[in-house]
């Protein structure tokens, strides 16, 4: 299940930061309306960034855009070692305001961010650049945590071999009606849903709805559930050793052949090479998926972490 995600704010602040440490991390498909800057370390796996699915290693560095379906994956490591994760959360108009009222600098950064909305997948070049900042940005308090931050964010803007993705599902202005409809979206994905039951949910019309999906999102509704199924159709693949057939039922398919031609229509490969390709090692056997919890990421003020 894809749910939305609430940030608090950190002391009146539209940014918002908090690190992990944990044994795996799990898959949580999420959204929110602010952009993510997640810094994954001792970690190997998969990173979902709304229709872009690719392994990650030891070191990964992503901006996640506004309501972006996202998330990692990785088992626990043979070593025994925890997995850290730091993520920041920041919104457009923080910086916008930031920029207006006496930091004219951001505009640079700004003109960067409005071309990210589709998400970011930055270098391994910037990402052992930024790393320093990120410890320093965990230990740090008041100005010396903001000026990390500002550092971080030039460097990212400097990456020019960043990979920038492309599926266009950054929501540049907020509208009611359109976010009604993804929320519906994101609770049914997986069942048999019509642009009509779509419209119903937010309370406006099918021709009003699929206009809002164009201009907003540059996709129809169609394209939108196809990204969804195919999603939970990957974490499926390869995180438990489901038949097909049945990782098609659980996506949302109405059979395995429709499945199978938007599958490979989608990741350029068929379902099967894809799960020989990506499938996560772990201990369990091959036909149970993770039977534990997923842990709660507790959205803890200015670096402090869950107990």
């Amino acid at each position: 299940m894809l749910t939305r995600e609430l940030v608090g704010r950190t002391f009146g602040q539209d940014w918002h930061y908090i690190a992990l440490d944990t044994e795996r991390v799990p898959f949580l498909w999420h959204y929110h309306p602010e952009f993510e800057l997640t810094f994954t370390r001792n970690a190997e796996g998969m990173r979902y960034l709304g229709g872009d699915v690719a392994p990650f290693g030891e070191a990964d560095l992503a901006l996640v855009g506004p309501n972006q379906a996202h998330t990692w994956q990785a088992t626990p490591r043979a070593d025994g070692r925890l997995q850290h994760v730091q993520v920041v959360y920041f919104t457009e108009a923080w910086l916008q305001q930031l920029a207006g009222h006496g930091l004219p600098e951001l505009a640079g950064f700004l003109g960067w961010l409005a071309d990210a909305r589709d998400g970011v997948v930055f270098s391994a070049d910037c990402t052992a650049q930024v790393a320093p900042h990120f410890a320093r940005l965990h230990i740090s308090r008041g100005m010396q945590r903001l000026a990390c931050l500002f550092e971080i964010f030039d460097a990212l803007a400097r990456d020019t071999a960043a990979r920038r993705l492309g599926s266009h599902h950054g929501v540049a202005r907020e509208d009611g009606r359109l976010r009604a409809a993804l929320d519906f979206l994101h609770r049914h994905y997986r069942e048999p849903i019509s642009l009509p039951q779509a419209a119903g949910a937010a309370a406006t019309s099918p021709a009003t709805l699929k206009r809002l999906l164009r201009e907003r999102l540059d996709c129809s509704f169609v394209e939108v559930l196809l990204q969804l199924r195919i999603g939970h159709a990957c974490h499926l693949l390869v995180s438990s050793g489901l038949p097909i057939q049945l990782v098609a039922e659980q996506s949302g398919f109405p059979n395995a052949g429709h499945f199978y031609r938007q599958f490979a229509r989608a990741r350029g490969v068929s379902p099967a090479d894809f799960r020989r390709r990506y499938h996560l090692r772990r201990a369990q056997t091959d036909a149970e998926p993770f039977s534990e919890p997923a842990p709660s990421l507790e959205f803890l003020p200015c670096g402090g972490r869950p107990d």
